[in-house]
């Protein structure tokens, strides 16, 4: 018979949090939207979420690591009519680096718009994650002793 004994989580204790990421995704980035003048940029679907997100307990502190790539459809409306609409990724999120935004469709004339007013608020979006997910998941590593 074996006895494993973990005080204080002083071993290693990890957590996936790739399905919650998904969701913590389409819920918040939905939300975003800029508007300059009669245009508004807005984000109208999340078109995925994929890689490794994770938070763990070493030695009794919670610390977390990701790698993410998000795809999402953004588009630019005059009220209730949409101008044009296109994808754009974050190829990589990841614990340890800014991400990076691409653009995978043109957006014609409304590129600026998008570049300097729309990236900003995704950005500020995509760096409040590992907060809010160490602030969801790190209390879920207790002991087990």
């Amino acid at each position: 018979m074996v006895v494993v004994v973990n005080p204080n989580n002083w071993h290693w204790v990890e957590k996936n949090t790739l399905s919650w990421s998904q969701a913590y995704f389409e819920e918040k980035l939905p939300q975003l939207q800029v508007e300059d003048g009669s245009h508004q940029v807005i984000v109208t679907k999340v078109s995925s979420v994929r890689g490794d997100s994770n938070v763990s307990q070493r030695k009794g502190k919670p610390i977390c690591y990701f790698d993410l790539q998000i795809s999402l459809m953004v588009a630019v409306k005059d009220g209730a009519d949409e101008l044009i609409s296109g994808s754009l990724t974050v190829p990589e999120l990841t614990h340890d680096e800014e991400p990076e935004i691409k653009m995978e469709s043109s957006f014609g004339e409304h590129q600026t718009l998008l570049e300097k007013q729309f990236y900003p608020v995704l950005l500020e979006a995509l760096l409040r994650y590992q907060s809010d997910l160490m602030r969801a998941h790190s209390g879920d590593l207790g002991s087990n002793v």
